[in-house]
């Protein structure tokens, strides 16, 4: 007899209702990687000075086992940051790279 844990049960079901969402998560997530590398970041944190958002945290990149980890890259790629991310789609001609679908479909 097989029994599983509430925690295992409670991250299959997450990830399902996220998999509903899952085109929004995948732009996120390729802005918060365009901002990780190197150049980029450095770019980020000074629109971040310039906007004077105080935020002592930059963002997240998450974990695929980790549901938690996806709701806090959300969360704060979304709701402090979304001004820092319009100002570089309008600036910085890499950043829609990051969204272009390449050969493999990715």
């Amino acid at each position: 007899m097989h029994v599983r844990c509430c925690a295992h049960i409670v991250n299959l079901i997450v990830c399902a209702g996220l998999k509903d969402i899952d085109d929004s998560i995948v732009k996120i997530r390729n802005a918060v990687r365009f901002v990780r590398s190197s150049p980029s970041r450095l770019v980020f944190n000074q629109y971040a000075e310039r906007l004077k958002i105080g935020s002592k945290k930059s963002v997240c990149l998450d974990v695929a086992t980790r549901w938690n980890s996806t709701y806090m890259m959300m969360l704060y790629a979304t709701d402090k940051f979304d001004v820092i991310f319009m100002r570089l789609e309008k600036t910085n001609s890499r950043y829609l790279s990051y969204f272009e679908v390449d050969s493999k479909g990715k």
